[in-house]
C-alpha cells in the first residue's frame, strides 16, 4: 500500500483529492498538512511513500521556491513528490519539473491526470498533466539567461529603473532593455507582472532553471 501525505492550504482541494485517492487501489492518505510547518511535522511523525503538494505553500510565497523540494529530496531521498498547482507561469513550471519530482499536475487538469502521475511518473521521467504540458509549451526556450541578463533582472525586480541599471553597469538604456527582454523571453515571462510573480515565487532569479 502506497502511503500518501497531502499538503495544500485549501481544505477543499485536500478533501477532493483525498476522496479521489481513496478510490484508487493500492493508495491511502495517511496525513494532511495545510502549511510548510505542519508538513514538516507530518513527515517526521508519519511514514509515507508519496507527497502530493501545492507549489505555493507560504514558505514559497516569500521566495524560497524549489529550495523546499530540494530539501525534501535531500532529507527523504526515497520520497516521491507530485506537485498539484495553480501556477501558470511556464518558467516556474519548467523549474518544478527539474526538481526531481515524480509528476506535475495543474489544478485545471482532470483529476484523472493526478492518478496517472501517481501510477506512471518517476524521478527520471516525471508525468506532466495535459494542462500543465500546454502551459509548458508556451515557454521557456530552455536556454539560460546570460550572467549579465540575470544581473539586470535581479536589479530590476528590486526596484531599479532601466536608467539606474544602465548607469550602474555603464551601459546604454537600450542595451539594458534588450538584456532584460532577452532574459524574460528565455524564461517564458511575457510582462513585468509575470516577472514580479516569478521573483516572489522562485526567489533566485539568477538561477532560473
Amino acid at each position: 500500500m502506497t502511503k500518501i501525505i497531502l499538503a495544500d492550504d485549501q481544505p477543499a482541494i485536500i478533501s477532493g483529492t483525498r476522496q479521489y485517492i481513496e478510490q484508487m487501489p493500492g493508495f491511502t492518505v495517511v496525513a494532511t498538512a495545510s502549511s510548510t510547518a505542519e508538513l514538516s511535522e507530518r513527515l517526521l511523525d508519519t511514514p509515507c511513500d508519496l507527497l502530493i503538494t501545492e507549489f505555493s505553500l507560504p514558505i514559497n510565497r516569500i521566495g524560497r521556491g524549489c529550495a523546499l523540494f530540494r530539501q525534501l529530496k535531500s532529507n527523504y531521498p526515497t520520497l516521491g513528490l507530485i506537485v498539484l498547482t495553480m501556477i501558470d507561469i511556464p518558467a516556474v513550471l519548467y523549474q518544478i519539473t527539474n526538481c526531481g519530482v515524480k509528476g506535475l499536475v495543474h489544478k485545471s487538469d482532470e483529476i484523472s491526470e493526478l492518478g496517472r502521475a501517481m501510477l506512471e511518473g518517476s524521478h527520471a521521467a516525471p508525468y506532466i498533466g495535459k494542462a500543465a504540458l500546454q502551459l509548458l509549451k508556451k515557454g521557456p526556450s530552455g536556454r539560460l539567461p546570460t550572467r549579465r541578463e540575470a544581473e539586470v533582472l535581479k536589479m530590476y525586480v528590486v526596484g531599479n529603473s532601466l536608467r539606474e541599471i544602465a548607469d550602474r553597469l555603464n551601459k546604454s538604456v537600450k542595451t539594458v532593455g534588450l538584456q532584460k527582454a532577452s532574459a524574460m523571453r528565455k524564461m517564458g515571462l511575457r510582462n513585468d507582472i509575470e516577472l514580479g510573480r516569478y521573483s516572489c515565487t522562485m526567489g533566485r532569479i539568477g538561477q532560473p532553471f
